[in-house]
């Protein structure tokens, strides 16, 4: 098991010079933005990370990858050293902390996931804060950053592993959605999934404390056990992919990709095959 990419809230009081990164964010629909919580309360000197802003701004989807320069920029204008260790929470479960843990991983950043989240901090005695974001000072300039980890998938590729039918393609996405007999969030876009993809709805990799599920636990949830198996992660938007792409990755998958695109991406270009059953 790569536990690693987790950390728990006892462990993060006694880690010496982190930065606590406030990734929450909310869908649309939910009328509420991630960093209207960030203000109402945060970890102590925590900074937000908005996967809105920070990411690629020539693509017309939404919350893309950034590259390089883009995340360079945001270390630089949110006064975070690049070196430092950085620890990723939520206030609203796991929804964005991991796709913050997988933007950051992708350039080889120390960068951890908070187990529990803001929640779980707070019921292990820890402090929070409130008011103005504490101020940093912006860097001279932006750290020098690559993209070491590609592991990110696009559409042709997907319908590549459809077709080939060599990669386990996994949706996040409610059952419902997974199925086509719910709607889509966005209008006018069709449910359903791909050819082939299996449905693990990614609130199903938590516990009922809010921890994610590790171990034996961890394996038993996902539809695989094979740890050499090519995993695609997909979901609506690329978001709640990333919470398998960290689970699988927890359960030392080797060979995990995730498709930013994803059904948003899919559903919308009308030329691929969409399944409803």
């Amino acid at each position: 098991m790569a536990d690693d990419i987790f950390i728990t809230p006892r462990e993060a009081m006694g880690l010496g010079g982190a930065v606590f990164v406030d990734a929450t964010g909310f869908m649309p629909a939910a009328g509420r933005k991630g960093v209207d919580a960030y203000r109402e309360a945060r970890l102590p000197g925590a900074v937000f990370f908005d996967i809105d802003a920070v990411a690629d701004r020539t693509s017309t989807l939404p919350h893309m990858a950034p590259g390089s320069a883009t995340l360079a920029r945001w270390f630089a204008q949110a006064g975070v050293p690049a070196g430092q260790p950085l620890i990723i929470y939520d206030q609203n479960g796991y929804f964005a902390s991991p796709r913050v843990w997988w933007t950051l991983r992708r350039s080889g950043l120390n960068a951890r996931i908070l187990d529990g989240g803001i929640n779980g901090w707070k019921a292990e005695g820890g402090a929070t804060e409130t008011g103005a974001p504490p101020a940093r000072t912006p860097l001279p300039s932006a750290p020098d950053l690559l993209l070491i980890r590609d592991d990110a998938v696009r559409w042709d590729d997907v319908l590549h592993h459809v077709e080939a039918g060599d990669a386990l393609i996994v949706d996040a996405r409610p059952a419902g959605r997974f199925a086509g007999t719910e709607p889509e969030p966005r209008a006018g876009l069709s449910s359903g999934h791909m050819p082939g993809a299996v449905n693990l709805p990614a609130s199903k990799l938590a516990d009922p404390d809010g921890r994610f599920l590790a171990g034996q636990s961890l394996l038993d949830a996902l539809p695989t056990a094979d740890r050499s198996q090519r995993i695609i992660c997909t979901c609506g938007s690329g978001i709640t992919a990333a919470i398998l792409h960290a689970g699988f990755t927890r359960a030392g998958f080797t060979d995990v990709w995730l498709y930013d695109g994803s059904w948003m991406e899919w559903a919308a270009r009308g030329d691929l095959p969409i399944v409803k059953s």
